[in-house]
């Protein structure tokens, strides 16, 4: 951040090591005629205050990924009601009102999940698990739950996290069952025989130990993956030889972020130019699951 200007639009995360939002983004404003940069920023956590502030002079906005969404929602003036639900800012955006710089939070990380189930014409889920209890399981889970999911599973390694933020939803969502678990084979075999969908939010190192708990039949269930890579991650692999429908990471980053350049730029996203941007990069392995 020292002795460099700021782009006007970008992505914060620590170490942020992956991230494919500048090759979309700046795919779209490309095709858009709009002549803004995006670019990848790390952010250490304990600088995270102050780049908000030295973005809110210099940036039209930024997106948030792992570690930061909890501590972006603090960071924010006003939130949209999604975003105050899940407890987690993924689109932050700065407006001049009455002449003082304010900040806007915004959470697509569950829209995105929503608009891929609605390409495979699920509206709705019944049951899900959510294996890891951060910010995009929590965009995720706030996401069905507003659309009627009656049961949520959230399996974390530290249950006491997974319980907290299971709390946090079953003061807004009192008609549905969200129960917490320990990450651990024998309470996710018994879980993954009842639930429609099962979504990971474990970045692959992690989510490849968990490849032989994934042992039930697949026909009739979908499987996302918010975690994503240049190649499908062992867990994917896995599920999709039992037969799961698939959700690439790579394809809900796609989603996510198209309603997020919208909420930057106020026009319509042209979402095949992402998608077209992505395939010159990686393939087309993640599209048509």
């Amino acid at each position: 951040m020292q002795g460099k200007g700021l782009p006007e639009l970008a992505v914060i995360g620590w170490p942020l090591k992956k991230t494919f939002s500048p090759i979309i983004q700046n795919a779209a404003l490309k095709s858009s005629g709009i002549e803004w940069k995006y670019e990848a920023i790390p952010v250490p956590p304990d600088e995270v205050d102050k780049f908000f502030l030295k973005a809110s002079k210099e940036m039209r906005g930024f997106n948030v990924t792992m570690p930061h969404k909890p501590r972006a929602y603090e960071l924010c003036d006003e939130r949209d009601n999604f975003a105050d639900v899940c407890g987690a800012v993924n689109t932050v955006v700065f407006r001049q009102i009455k002449g003082k710089i304010k900040i806007f939070g915004y959470n697509t990380d569950g829209l995105g999940l929503m608009r891929a189930l609605s390409e495979r014409k699920k509206k709705t889920i019944s049951s899900a698990l959510f294996l890891g209890a951060g910010g995009a399981a929590a965009g995720g889970i706030a996401a069905l739950l507003a659309s009627g999911t009656g049961q949520i599973y959230i399996a974390n390694r530290t249950l006491g996290k997974a319980e907290d933020l299971a709390e946090s939803f079953r003061r807004n969502f009192k008609a549905s069952k969200i129960a917490a678990i320990e990450l651990k084979g024998e309470h996710i075999l018994e879980v993954l025989k009842e639930v429609e969908l099962v979504v990971n939010c474990i970045p692959d190192e992690g989510a490849a130990s968990l490849e032989d708990v994934l042992t039930e039949d697949g026909k009739g269930k979908i499987f996302c993956d918010f975690s994503y890579g240049e190649k499908p991650g062992k867990l994917y692999l896995r599920a999709e030889k039992l037969g799961y429908r698939m959700i690439s990471g790579v394809e809900i980053l796609v989603w996510q972020g198209a309603y997020a350049f919208e909420i930057f730029t106020g026009v319509e996203c042209p979402v095949e130019s992402m998608k077209n941007a992505l395939k010159e990069e990686i393939g087309s392995w993640w599209l048509g699951c």
